[in-house]
């Protein structure tokens, strides 16, 4: 097996969790059914474009208020005060894969690969969660399971994709990164991912 020199990490789902909170009260201020936000930001091409950085998440967003003030006939800066929630919610820090972050930099560099907007950097900014490379599909205009994101994340890192670990909760994305050469392994939690690194030879600490 050829040695990991660097660990490539998902975002969602390891260390942010998404309760969804501010989407149910937004729903609940604009008199919504439940899940309708849901359906208009993420079912839409709009979402698509926004993940691989055809457009901002300022613009995703808005594009998502003007349908819904539409279909829903209200007016516009009405629909916009009530997902001020929905807009505010940026999830949930996961604190023990935050401590593990750090422990994995002390010895090889750690980039995120995840499919979102360009609002990922405040998004790290705001949990104070740090990475050496930010490889979001909207930085690199291409999103996951494609293996030219994984290809072109590791060469962001400077590293080739056959020494970097990779961690996803998505087994599709998992055989993406497989099928770009990576070390790859299913997510199930903090102290699987703290055990594999420390088979792959990255003495990260124990439980």
């Amino acid at each position: 097996m050829t040695p990991v020199t660097g660990v490539l990490f998902d975002m969602d789902g390891l260390f942010r969790i998404w309760e969804n909170t501010g989407a149910t009260q937004s729903e609940e201020l604009a008199h919504l059914p439940a899940g309708t936000i849901a359906h208009y930001a993420y079912d839409h091409p709009a979402y698509r474009a926004a993940r691989v950085g055809i457009l901002t998440d300022t613009a995703w967003a808005d594009d998502v208020t003007q349908r819904l003030a539409h279909d829903y006939h209200q007016p516009l800066n009405d629909m916009r005060e009530a997902l001020i929630p929905w807009r505010q919610d940026r999830g949930t820090p996961v604190p023990a894969m935050i401590k593990l972050l750090i422990e994995v930099r002390r010895h090889v560099p750690a980039g995120v690969l995840s499919n979102c907007t360009d609002a990922l950097d405040r998004d790290l900014e705001h949990h104070s969660i740090t990475f050496d490379y930010d490889c979001s599909s909207a930085r690199l205009g291409v999103d996951k399971p494609s293996p030219h994101a994984y290809r072109l994340a590791a060469e962001r890192m400077g590293i080739p994709a056959t020494s970097l670990a990779y961690f996803d909760d998505e087994p599709t994305f998992v055989r993406g990164a497989e099928a770009a050469g990576l070390q790859a392994q299913l997510f199930t939690g903090a102290a699987d991912v703290a055990s594999h690194l420390r088979r792959l030879g990255i003495p990260v600490p124990g439980e």
